[in-house]
């Protein structure tokens, strides 16, 4: 069984990213190592201030943001591509741990311990 899973989001707009982040913090919960990597055009919900005008679409009054802040909180590990923050800039949100680049990515989604999902 994957050691680690790997939540790549790539083409998903801000308004459709809560269920990938809430499946995210459910396998963290789990106990499961568990990191988002936000490039493409879904680089902007890493973007300060851009999660923070979405709803988390939970039925309630929380933010996207306060999603990937929950998320963080149990464990998630947020990571932005570096060509998503030469395209969108680099004033990310607090919960982005790292920048990282294609051999980052790759390696990852190679690693027979991983288990990645894309979005």
């Amino acid at each position: 069984m994957a050691q680690r899973l790997l939540v790549v989001v790539l083409n998903t707009p801000l308004e459709n990213a809560a269920a990938p982040l809430a499946q995210a913090a459910v396998a963290a919960a789990m106990g499961t190592t568990t990191e988002v990597v936000f490039t493409g055009d879904s680089g902007v919900i890493a973007v300060a201030g851009a999660a923070a005008g979405e709803s988390a679409g939970d039925g309630t009054d929380r933010s996207l943001h306060d999603l990937i802040h929950d998320a963080a909180q149990a464990g998630v590990v947020f990571r932005m591509c570096s060509p998503a923050v030469a395209r969108f800039g680099d004033d990310l949100i607090a919960e982005i741990r790292e920048v990282v680049g294609a051999a980052w990515l790759v390696s990852r989604v190679m690693d027979p311990e991983t288990v990645t999902l894309t979005y």
